[in-house]
């Protein structure tokens, strides 16, 4: 049996509580306001407390933008990016130090045992810091921990190759697929907008060393802002082929899917194609429905999924509605997979 899970920024919060909510988000952004030309208290109050609106506005060019405005607006795009990825950070670090939820560590070394394929739509490190641990059982009988290199199904070039240091060294164990659709706050990218330039990566300890922002400084962080419409932001020829590869074996050649915290929210047009698309199984256009399970704190999300892809999923409610979703499902369902 394969399984495939897709992880929302409810998966965070249950791991880490720290964890900002998207309405923390929008407020933490206000003191921004001023710091880049064009970056308006205006536009802020226009969005009325909504994080896609404001960088709707922003990141998404307007047909009546001349060339001027359009540099402005990348650059508040950039500053408010730097903002989000920083924010993380530091509630990642006062997350791991109150200690996260233990629970996270038994799904990941299921995970690591059934080689399953994570769908995230989040941008933090939190996977992978519970990965560094270790806890995961090896090829040569011992635990042993996995680095983030392990993980991605696209090549990351480590950030210290740039300087001449020593790379970071990984015998690639078996492992289970860790795909960052919407990018991650320790990956790093041209400033110039391009489409083949390499993707560098640092595992989340190194980028809290202000030492190293030597390596990155000439960089911006790739990452795609939740926006209405993400598909002028899917340029990059690397995040092309991981979208391609979680169509084409993470969801068609899955049996069950499991959506953890991942409300489905109707601004997110390309997850939803893309659950579509994946639910049928490969080689074939007619096969039987794949169960999906919604876990999650609110049964509307189940609703919302039942509505958008009932017609191609059979949709479960069993780990939906509970305050503790994350933990009944971990308890009930990790022996199981």
């Amino acid at each position: 049996m394969s399984d495939t899970f897709l992880l929302g920024a409810g998966f965070s919060k249950a791991i880490c509580k720290t964890m900002p909510t998207m309405k923390e988000l929008f407020g933490f952004m206000e003191p921004l306001i001023g710091q880049a030309d064009g970056f308006s208290r205006e536009a802020y109050e226009y969005a009325s407390g909504n994080v896609e609106t404001l960088l709707s506005y922003y990141a998404i060019p307007n047909p009546h933008d001349d060339s001027i405005e359009q540099l402005r607006k990348q650059r508040v795009t950039a500053l408010i990016e730097l903002g989000i990825g920083e924010l993380l950070r530091v509630r990642e670090n006062e997350g791991a130090q109150q200690g996260l939820n233990h629970n996270a560590e038994e799904l990941l070394v299921k995970w690591h045992e059934d080689r399953s394929h994570i769908l995230t739509t989040n941008y933090d490190t939190l996977v992978e810091r519970v990965a560094s641990k270790d806890i995961f059982p090896m090829a040569s009988g011992a635990k042993g921990s996995l680095s983030y290199t392990d993980l991605y199904p696209i090549p990351v070039t480590d950030a210290f190759s740039r300087d001449g240091g020593a790379a970071l060294s990984s015998s690639y164990p078996d492992t289970f697929s860790l795909y960052k659709l919407h990018g991650s706050t320790t990956w790093y990218k041209s400033t110039i907008e391009l489409t083949s330039d390499p993707i560098y990566g640092m595992s989340h300890d190194h980028t809290s060393d202000a030492r190293n922002r030597k390596f990155v400084a000439d960089k911006r962080r790739f990452i795609i802002p939740p926006v209405y419409d993400k598909s002028s932001l899917l340029n990059h020829e690397s995040i092309r082929n991981l979208w391609w590869q979680a169509k084409n074996y993470a969801l068609q050649r899955a049996d069950n899917v499991y959506a953890i915290g991942y409300s489905l929210p109707g601004t997110d047009a390309a997850i939803q194609t893309l659950l579509w698309e994946g639910s049928r199984s490969e080689g074939s256009a007619t096969a039987r429905r794949k169960k999906l399970y919604v876990v999650d704190v609110d049964i509307e999300a189940y609703q919302r999924y039942r509505e958008k892809l009932g017609n191609y999923y059979e949709v479960s409610d069993r780990y939906a509605g509970y305050s503790d979703a994350f933990d009944v499902f971990v308890g009930e369902c990790v022996g199981e997979l």
